[in-house]
């Protein structure tokens, strides 16, 4: 059977943006493919297209300027922004490489049975001698993730790096230092462990901490409910398996809030979950010290920058620090002096309620101040009018924890938990009422 690899996934993709055959040419030369995988890909879709020798080359160059972009993006995001149909056909082949490369967790700390390529890296990066960097893993706005190695104790690692160009600013430096900071002081199995913070030749600033290598819970969900033909009883045990990793992240969440910490970015695509059992709780960078304004006010001085580079994605920052889609009224109005535990238990409160329902608390809009006015509603459909086969009792615990004032929810993530567990456990569970 052909092993799909995230530089085929890449490929598809890159065939598709530049409109060298139509989705119904790419299924079918995928399925040729498929069938004969000793061609290479490259050469399948370039006949099929009926591409000249210098197209082809120019495609294959194409394809390798994109291949470290390719490491930022795993194989299920690569998937996603193809036709169903074809994601369909594909992802029975992803290959056990591309997993162990992008979507496992590294629980020992193991190299990669197959290591890509280096990544070509500026000079003067290197932190050190400790740290060997090896290629880019993921960026992000602030800061740049690289896979390491760890020369001392011989193992991969994830290392952060803020990005050059914010280096030389002060707030930047100050917002990535404390986010090290408050990462490092959770120590949680729920959390990534820091490992090591320092400076390159440069000066610019690093920390190292464990290399996740899982599949997002956002990912999870999704396929979950993809389930083509499962009626209730067959989704039942998945279900059960989805709540006892939730129960897993409040417990973390509940953790740092023990430490003085509110995470305010929580949603299923900031925790990672291993075939192992491990769900952590990742991406810290909005975290905030509760009783300290230093983070916001950093915070908000930065959005400019960052905005003015293109640095924008689905978590805002600024007066209004978050996702919007699973934020709470208090978050979404940019009420920071108000943010307290029940602001990340709203947001555990939307990441069930994605969970049970497959589909977002508020829904995107395009019109954000639309969405941030239904937040502050609280105009949620209950989760039975979406999914009907759900069982009440869950459906209580989601509405209880995403009630519109802050007061009304449950009291901590660990009493969101509780509830959880006592549906579980087939017992009463506290936030429902029956009749």
């Amino acid at each position: 059977m052909a092993s799909l690899n995230p530089r085929d996934v890449l490929l598809c993709t890159l065939v598709r943006q530049q409109h060298l055959l139509s989705d119904a040419q790419l299924e079918a030369a995928l399925r040729q493919w498929l069938v004969e995988p000793q061609r290479p890909l490259l050469e399948v879709l370039s006949a099929r297209a009926q591409l000249s020798p210098d197209s082809v080359r120019q495609l294959a160059d194409s394809l390798q300027r994109h291949a470290a972009d390719t490491c930022a993006h795993p194989v299920n995001a690569r998937l996603r922004a193809l036709p169903d149909s074809i994601q369909r056909l594909l992802a029975p082949h992803v290959s056990d490489v591309a997993l162990a490369s992008e979507t496992l967790v590294d629980t020992f700390g193991e190299p990669p049975r197959v290591r890509p390529a280096p990544t070509a890296l500026p000079p003067g990066l290197t932190p050190g001698e400790r740290f060997a960097i090896q290629q880019v893993h993921a960026q992000g706005g602030l800061g740049v993730v690289y896979l390491a190695r760890d020369q001392e104790i011989d193992r991969t690692v994830a290392l952060k790096q803020i990005r050059s160009q914010w280096a030389d600013d002060d707030d930047c430096r100050a917002r990535f230092l404390l986010e090290a900071r408050i990462t490092g002081r959770l120590e949680h199995p729920g959390v990534a462990p820091v490992y090591a913070m320092g400076a390159d030749a440069t000066g610019r600033p690093y920390y190292a901490m464990r290399l996740i290598r899982g599949e997002s819970l956002l990912d999870v969900i999704e396929r979950f409910h993809r389930l083509e033909g499962a009626g209730p009883r067959q989704r039942m045990p998945e279900l059960r398996k989805l709540l006892k990793r939730f129960v897993d992240v409040c417990n973390a969440v509940d953790y740092a809030h023990s430490k003085g910490v509110l995470h305010r970015d929580l949603k299923p695509a900031n925790i990672m979950v291993g075939k192992y059992g491990e769900t952590l709780v990742v991406d810290w960078g909005l975290a905030k010290v509760i009783g300290s304004d230093e983070d916001v006010a950093l915070t908000t001085r930065m959005v400019p920058k960052l905005q003015l580079d293109g640095g924008g994605s689905e978590t805002r920052i600024g007066t209004t620090i978050g996702t919007p889609a699973y934020m709470s009224p208090e978050q979404a109005a940019g009420r920071n002096d108000e943010l307290t535990p029940a602001t990340d238990v709203y947001s555990l409160g939307a990441t069930l309620y994605h969970l049970l329902t497959g589909a977002l608390p508020h829904g995107p809009d395009d019109d954000v101040g639309v969405m941030m006015e239904r937040i502050d509603r609280g105009a949620i459909v209950p989760p039975r009018q979406r999914v009907r086969w759900l069982p009440p009792p869950l459906a209580s615990i989601c509405m209880k924890a995403l009630a519109a004032a802050p007061e009304n929810r449950y009291a901590s993530a660990r009493a969101l938990a509780d509830d959880i567990e006592r549906w579980l456990g087939d017992e009463p569970v506290r936030a429902h009422v029956e009749g």
